[in-house]
């Protein structure tokens, strides 16, 4: 009886040591944000002017929940200023330039859709389809 009840108190001890370290750890970054970010220019063509209405247009259409929760959001970048010199090193932007900044359990990546847009910019549906298509992916 008396081993009996020594590991009874030994289980308790060790269930409210498992519980308490449980307890006391941080949660693990989850959430998804992806930044939008469309580098230019003083000087705009008209496909870099249209690769920002398209994707400003997929943003506050089709991820307008998304844009007020924060999860995505949309920067509009100009290179040519001081300011931005930072932003345009870190992201290798000297010029039109958009980039998806993805932040997910807690690291971040980078995806160049550069090439992609300046092929996609003349086909209005296709560009918004797949532009919706890669940020549904990665959600």
């Amino acid at each position: 009886m008396k081993h009996l009840l020594h590991l009874s108190f030994l289980a308790l001890g060790l269930f409210l040591t498992a519980y308490t370290s449980n307890a006391q750890q941080p949660a693990k970054p989850t959430a998804t944000r992806i930044d939008v970010i469309d580098f230019h220019t003083d000087h705009r063509c008209k496909t870099c002017l249209t690769i920002q209405s398209l994707t400003e247009e997929v943003l506050n259409t089709t991820f307008a929940a998304e844009k007020k929760a924060g999860t995505i959001t949309f920067r509009l970048v100009n290179v040519d200023d001081a300011a931005n010199a930072k932003v345009a090193e870190d992201f290798g932007a000297y010029g039109t330039a958009l980039f998806l900044h993805v932040h997910k359990n807690g690291k971040a990546e980078k995806i160049d859709l550069t090439e992609w847009s300046f092929m996609k910019a003349n086909d209005d549906a296709a560009f918004k389809a797949e532009l919706t298509a890669r940020l549904k992916a990665l959600l």
